[in-house]
């Protein structure tokens, strides 16, 4: 690439190119060497990562023989040398991704290593919450500033596991509503990848990645509640999270039209309102076991899910962004209504709790089957045929019949999903060859 560049003159000189030509190829140039090559980073990751783990385990060989200050000075060694090289790779190669994203990583590495050799030389007890706490609480500066591919990989896994360890542990130590600003972090660089422009892929990978996780991390947090009821609150205020960060994402970058925050958000929903459309959750879960204890309101879970749905409620609001979440009105009213509905009526009418969920259910159905065949779109179709489908499986199972009255059921089910499916594609075509 050096050698074309330095042709270039010459050839301009000699009329092959002209001057706007040289301009774009010299442009292009700068732009392809910005680009990270997956194979030589990847290379130079490994090896980085050997290296220290070689210096690592030679400290570690000859630690009881050092003094107390060699020991202090090794100790930080690890946070100074990631620091210095991060920044080297900000201040002087930050045009340079593989720059930026050893030196990111690498100070995230040595900073987790410096503070575990230094409670280890002062002999500080303490938790893996605390561990975990300080090590990101210290780094998610640098997480926004660089905002680096592989090292917000690893702060997302190391704060799932820092939720995950609040909730298997009684510890003092254990604050899972630090969770608000570590997603803060996660929300803050995945928008800085994102206005880059050139980590489009590791973000639509990154979207497929980072709900599940969350959610079993929200999960573990009922290890430790009062009230674990109040888990159903934090998996629909995060279901509204996703669907409309999933939604935000399609409308600004096509290339986000199927995203793993809209697949998970409306999967999220139907698991939802599936559980809450029998009456079991609405009378026991609900009405008997959370509002017969009056220590709910100070809960940790409450709080967490009332977050969350804040969040996304002040994003969905705002003007600008209104047109970005046309295609999910429908599900964030449904949600809205089954959250005023959990608190009012799982208080007061369990059984109206009940009835409404399932309403819902048939309303969102028809409203996404009639989409689907007004716009011909057969994603659409067979999300409302789904909507529909699993309320009819699910009110059928609460009839005790034999196996030929299900057996007959279902195959009524796979013809109409068939010849409906079939009616629309027709129905296109039709459309498509009288416009031909």
């Amino acid at each position: 690439m050096n050698q074309t560049r330095k042709y270039l003159p010459e050839w301009v000189n000699q009329g092959i190119i002209t001057q706007d030509q040289e301009k774009q190829i010299l442009a292009w140039m700068e732009a392809k060497q910005g680009k990270m090559p997956g194979l030589i980073f990847w290379i130079s990751l490994l090896a980085g990562l050997l290296v220290g783990l070689g210096v690592l385990l030679i400290i570690a060989h000859n630690w009881d023989e050092l003094p107390h200050a060699m020991r202090l000075s090794l100790a930080l060694l690890p946070a100074l040398a990631g620091t210095a090289l991060m920044l080297f790779a900000a201040l002087k190669r930050n045009q340079n991704l593989i720059w930026m994203e050893l030196g990111s990583l690498s100070q995230m590495i040595g900073l987790g290593a410096s503070i575990s050799l230094i409670s280890q030389v002062y002999h500080i007890a303490g938790s893996m919450e605390s561990f975990l706490f300080s090590w990101l609480l210290v780094y998610t500066p640098t997480q926004i500033i660089l905002s680096g591919r592989v090292s917000l990989l690893l702060y997302t896994i190391l704060a799932n596991w820092f939720v995950t360890s609040s909730g298997f542990s009684h510890s003092p130590d254990a604050h899972p509503m630090h969770v608000f600003w570590m997603l803060g972090c996660i929300a803050v660089s995945a928008r800085n990848l994102y206005l880059k422009g050139n980590a489009m892929v590791f973000l639509r990978v990154y979207s497929w990645f980072l709900p599940p996780l969350f959610a079993w991390g929200m999960g573990t947090l009922g290890f430790q509640a009062k009230n674990v009821e109040l888990l159903f609150l934090v998996y629909t205020g995060l279901v509204l999270l996703t669907l409309i960060l999933g939604e935000w994402l399609k409308y600004f970058q096509e290339r986000f039209n199927f995203n793993g925050l809209r697949f998970w958000g409306r999967m999220g929903l139907f698991v939802i309102f599936s559980m809450f459309s029998y009456r079991f959750f609405w009378d026991h879960i609900i009405h008997d076991e959370l509002f017969r204890k009056s220590d709910f309101i100070s809960d940790k879970l409450l709080w967490i899910g009332l977050g969350f749905i804040a969040i996304g409620a002040f994003i969905f609001i705002r003007k600008k962004f209104k047109d970005a979440f046309a295609d999910i009105q429908p599900d964030v009213a449904a949600i809205i209504i089954y959250i005023v509905a959990f608190f009012v009526l799982g208080k007061f009418a369990p059984l109206a709790g009940m009835i409404l969920t399932n309403l819902m259910m048939m309303l969102l159905g028809i409203y996404y089957l009639q989409k689907g065949v007004k716009t011909q779109s057969l994603l659409w179709l067979n999300y409302g045929l789904l909507w529909l489908f699993l309320l009819l499986i699910y009110r059928f199972s609460d009839v005790n019949q034999g196996y030929l009255a299900r057996g007959l059921f279902f195959i009524g089910l796979g013809i109409l999903l068939f010849f409906i499916n079939i009616f629309v594609v027709g129905k296109k075509g039709k459309e498509q060859k009288n416009v031909g």
